[in-house]
């Protein structure tokens, strides 16, 4: 082929990456056309652009778009301390998004943690901290998050060789994912597909470091109410299916069903012990049952006796700790803790018998599952709707003192929280005393959110420690705007800066 043919092959196949790029990724469509934009304003460049031969233009053009698929070179500075009550002090990472409460994620391997977020600008962002130095670095990665829906959590996590994976910024949306050339380092993530299929739909992004050393993958395709959950496994430098077909089935007695499993989560006896709810449709109120199953490998599942469960999972094959029906008030928030004894105690809100919602937990006895309300609110609260639903109730996981008492930390909307303890053998409830007015999650840290913030809410996460299981050092903080359904807030003469907040500090609390 002649350099001319092979030249007008390339400038054919760079217009449909164009085309692609405009109808699959906004996010960089965004920026070529700013970019054009700013070159279109300094006419001597546009001229030399125009003037250029159509081959030199089309390899600029090339690497322009492939630039795209990486990260920005990072950028360190010494970290900014802040004072957060008590004479303790943290250190600022960076600013971020406030509009949306969003999930962000943060990992510690030896002296560094690593952060993953959007930043004020709405862009997905990794920073690290050394903890010795306390200097800060960033980098950008070309994902831009739309700014209200609460689903577009992040999620980080290393390999065995130290590679550092990143996926976030999806909800029924293609698959925004990154990996580091080099152990630890953030400056040259290379964003790309997985295994480039069952990628286009994607939600709830999950990394789970296995007990046999392997990183998995796990994702719904698809969307609420009939979607399929994926599992990838790291295989050297490459990914691959650890099952050629999802774990979890998205339909059951001939209708659509959708799984929302617990905390994807390896406990000390190796195993992720799973509670997954199952719902109808995108309504939250069409939840209808609860069931256990748990896993190594996500190859080979089991009840909590050792019977085998055969893939895909679904509420018939699996162990049913309760079928609640539909309109029951059943929320997909339930958690899986382990028992010093290794006994699994899963924990749960629903309906009452009197219409209010309860706390239930649930632990195996004798084949089967005994339930206990540990917990009633004073009201209902409206368990039903799209979207990510607000003022709902809400709980932490266990905390087990000795061998059998258990507590956990409730809050019922418009209540003050409560300690509630109990026998993790019984689950029979022991008084437990209300431990203040205020909301857990803004004590005992003493930071102002920023002015203009609607509903704000005081984030603190853990930050788990590469390789040490359930360990965790310090947390990381940040502020944002409450739930409104993933919509956007449209500002008001009363709410003036809702619809475009302040940015929050994002904080490292040792």
């Amino acid at each position: 082929m002649s350099l001319g043919g092979l030249v007008e092959k390339t400038w054919v196949a760079l217009d449909e990456i164009q085309r692609k790029i405009y109808l699959e990724r906004p996010d960089i469509a965004m920026l070529t056309r700013w970019r054009g934009a700013q070159l279109s304003q300094h006419p001597p460049a546009s001229k030399m652009i125009k003037s250029l031969p159509k081959k030199i233009l089309a390899g600029t053009v090339l690497l322009h778009l492939l630039s795209y698929n990486q990260s920005s070179a990072s950028t360190c500075e010494a970290g900014i301390p802040v004072s957060v009550g008590d004479g303790r002090k943290g250190i600022q990472i960076d600013s971020s998004w406030s509009g949306a409460t969003v999930p962000f994620d943060a990992i510690a391997r030896g002296d560094v943690v690593y952060f993953g977020y959007y930043d004020a600008d709405r862009w997905l962002t990794v920073a690290d901290l050394n903890l010795y130095s306390s200097v800060v670095c960033r980098s950008r990665l070309p994902s831009q998050f739309s700014g209200w829906d609460s689903h577009n959590r992040v999620a980080l996590a290393f390999d065995r060789n130290g590679q550092l994976h990143i996926a976030a910024n999806m909800h029924g949306s293609p698959l925004v994912y990154g990996v580091s050339a080099r152990p630890g380092n953030i400056s040259d993530i290379s964003m790309s597909p997985m295994i480039g299929r069952d990628e286009d739909k994607v939600t709830y992004p999950n990394f789970i470091n296995g007990s046999d050393g392997n990183l998995y993958f796990v994702y719904r395709n698809g969307l609420s109410g009939d979607g399929g959950w994926f599992v990838n496994v790291r295989n050297g430098e490459t990914w691959r299916r650890a099952l050629n077909a999802p774990i979890f089935a998205s339909t059951w007695e001939g209708s659509p069903t959708s799984a929302y499993p617990s905390v994807f989560r390896v406990s000390k006896d190796g195993y992720v012990h799973l509670a997954v709810v199952w719902r109808r449709s995108p309504d939250l109120a069409t939840n209808y049952a609860i069931t256990y199953a748990r896993t190594r490998d996500f190859v080979s599942w089991t009840d909590q006796n050792g019977k085998p469960i055969t893939t895909p999972i679904d509420p018939g094959s699996s162990t049913m700790i309760e079928a609640t029906g539909e309109n029951q008030g059943l929320l997909n928030s339930a958690r899986v803790s382990v028992t010093p004894a290794g006994v699994p105690i899963v924990t749960y809100t629903r309906y009452g018998p009197d219409g209010k919602n309860i706390i239930v937990a649930a632990s195996p006895s004798a084949g089967e599952w005994r339930r206990s309300t540990i917990a009633t609110a004073g009201n209902q609260s409206l368990a039903a709707g799209l979207g990510t639903v607000p003022n709902l109730p809400t709980f932490g996981d266990l905390s087990f003192s000795g061998s059998t008492i258990a507590s956990v930390t409730i809050n019922f909307p418009g209540e003050p929280p409560r300690r509630v303890l109990f026998d993790a053998d019984t689950l029979l409830v022991a008084d437990a005393p209300i431990i203040g007015s205020r909301p857990v999650a803004a004590s005992p840290l003493k930071v102002s959110a920023p002015p203009g913030l609607t509903d704000a809410r005081l984030n603190a996460r853990k930050i788990r420690i590469d390789g040490m299981g359930e360990r965790t050092t310090g947390s990381m903080v940040y502020f944002s705007q409450g739930l409104n359904r993933d919509q956007p807030r449209e500002c008001t003469s009363s709410e003036p800066r809702v619809c475009a907040p302040p940015p929050s500090p994002l904080i490292f609390v040792p």
